[in-house]
């Protein structure tokens, strides 16, 4: 994590020690709220974030995901059925013909379009038809209703604008506590070890913990590993 001024040097320094076929992502991180400075400039209110595998594709990776928001559900899923529950529809068939298997077959007396195939085999969009998972217009053109409720969420992009530093923090570099939480949950699993070598406040350890990793701190100033004790005694009370 780097600020905008010395990210593309450190860059370098990242892809000469660990590869440049290792680097996953650059996130851009907004730190803080737009502010007024007279300088003769745009204003700065993001940092970076660099990742980077020991060794590419090896490398964990969960896949966490975020809920849509009130407005995301509303223009995805416009539809609601009898019950209240908000859906949307997709077509039956996808890209691409099937010459001999099931999914190029007939059903309910027709063929998919030409240079298309049914999304299932007839059997199973039977079986959807049956639950009332399918929507025939006027016309007899058959959709698959897709409902919010099973909506898994969204892919996290390499943006994050969630996360922005503490307003009071306890130490200079304190970062925002959900944002390194993110990080722990999304590339370690329970019981990995996770290490911050500039652990500042202590918060990265904080989050490690808070979600059963094992942890280790390194830093070189005595006011930073005085913090550290204090915040995840507050916490956890592993200390006390």
């Amino acid at each position: 994590h780097i600020d905008i001024k010395m990210g593309h040097y450190f860059k370098l320094i990242l892809d000469e020690i660990f590869g440049q076929k290792n680097f996953i992502n650059e996130i851009t991180r907004v730190k803080s709220n737009p502010k007024n400075f007279k300088r003769k400039a745009f204003g700065n209110i993001k940092d970076v974030i660099y990742v980077y595998a020991k060794n590419s594709g090896k490398q964990i990776f969960n896949d966490i995901v975020i809920k849509l928001s009130g407005d995301e559900l509303e223009k995805l899923f416009p539809k609601i059925d009898e019950a209240g529950e908000r859906y949307t529809t997709v077509p039956c068939h996808a890209p691409g013909e099937t010459i001999d298997g099931d999914t190029g077959k007939e059903w309910h007396g027709m063929l998919p379009p030409r240079g298309r195939h049914w999304r299932s085999s007839p059997i199973e969009l039977e079986a959807l038809d049956k639950q009332g998972l399918i929507e025939w217009s006027k016309t007899g053109n058959p959709r698959i209703k897709k409902y919010a409720k099973d909506h898994k969420g969204k892919k996290i992009q390499d943006i994050w604008s969630d996360f922005k530093d503490p307003q009071y923090p306890k130490y200079p570099t304190e970062k925002n506590l959900d944002m390194l939480e993110l990080i722990v949950k999304q590339s370690s699993n329970e019981n990995s070890i996770i290490m911050d070598c500039f652990c500042g406040s202590g918060s990265f350890l904080l989050a490690g913990l808070n979600h059963n990793r094992s942890v280790i701190g390194i830093d070189s100033g005595d006011r930073s590993i005085e913090i550290s004790k204090e915040n995840i005694i507050s916490e956890l009370k592993l200390f006390a």
